[in-house]
Parts: structure tokens; C-alpha cells; sequence
């Protein structure tokens, strides 16, 4: 079983358009991300981490070139940078995507991409569509429910 983060627009007038430009993201290890790191950043548009990658490599290269590391470590860096853009890819694209207005709104775990859809689709029309309007306000009769030892509030 795979996890899916759901993206969806926020802020659409229409539900219906909101959940027809929803993204589905398998979360987990990214072996292409691991194997491609820059070029994958690139493709995927991930501006940020791709800056920061570039910046590590040029750091790193530097220290090689003043001979403040060996070329060993030069090369354990980067497959330790390799690793952890591995384990860190999709999530450089939920945030890509929630920074873009596409905010989380749902995790799915189904056997395949087609089956999250269904799942969250399923899911996402079953529900009562949000009430515009001012919320209600709280009963005055009943006192606020407390956690603990105390059966009511200020008792």
C-alpha cells in the first residue's frame, strides 16, 4: 500500500473546479530524485531546493579546491546529499505546491494512483459542501467542556 498526498486549490468559488485540478503525490523514497538529484529538481520546477543543492556543490567544491576536505569526502557529501534528496523530493513538492495555493488537503493510502483517486473522490463527495455565512455562535446554556479530574468548568 502507497500513500498519497492530495493537493487541492484553495480558494475556488466551485468545489467541482477545485477537485478536478486536485494533485496526487506518492509520498515516500524517490529513487529518481536519489539517482538525478539536479536535473530532477529542475523538471519538477523546484527552484528553491535546487538553489540550495547548488550552493551545497559550490561550498563543497570549494573546500576541495583549498584542499579543506580530500576528494573522499567530496564524494561521501554527495551521496549523502543524493540519499537525503532522495528521502526529502516529494516533500520539496507538497511545499512547492502549498506555497503555489495548492495546500494539502487530503492523505489516501491505496494499492495504486488510480485507486487513491477513487478513494479521495468517493470521500471528497460524500461530504456536505461548506456553508458561507458567519459561524454560529456558541451556546450560552452549557459551559465549555473541561479535560480532567473536574466533571464541568469552574467546579
Amino acid at each position: 500500500m502507497a500513500i498519497y498526498a492530495v493537493h487541492c486549490p484553495a480558494g475556488e468559488a466551485e468545489p467541482a473546479n477545485a477537485l478536478e485540478r486536485a494533485r496526487f503525490l506518492r509520498l515516500g523514497y524517490c529513487r529518481t530524485a536519489t539517482v538525478f538529484g539536479p536535473l530532477w529538481l529542475a523538471a519538477h520546477r523546484l527552484w528553491r531546493p535546487l538553489g540550495l543543492w547548488l550552493l551545497g556543490a559550490a561550498i563543497v567544491g570549494a573546500a576541495v579546491a583549498f584542499r579543506l576536505i580530500g576528494s573522499e569526502a567530496a564524494l561521501w557529501l554527495y551521496v549523502l546529499s543524493a540519499f537525503y534528496l532522495g528521502l526529502e523530493a516529494r516533500a520539496f513538492e507538497g511545499a512547492a505546491l502549498a506555497r503555489g495555493g495548492d495546500p494539502l488537503a487530503d492523505v489516501v493510502c491505496a494499492a495504486d494512483a488510480a485507486t487513491a483517486e477513487r478513494a479521495f473522490f468517493a470521500r471528497a463527495l460524500a461530504q456536505p459542501a461548506p456553508t458561507r455565512g458567519p459561524a454560529p455562535a456558541p451556546s450560552a446554556a452549557r459551559p465549555p467542556q473541561v479535560l480532567g479530574l473536574f466533571p464541568e468548568a469552574g467546579g
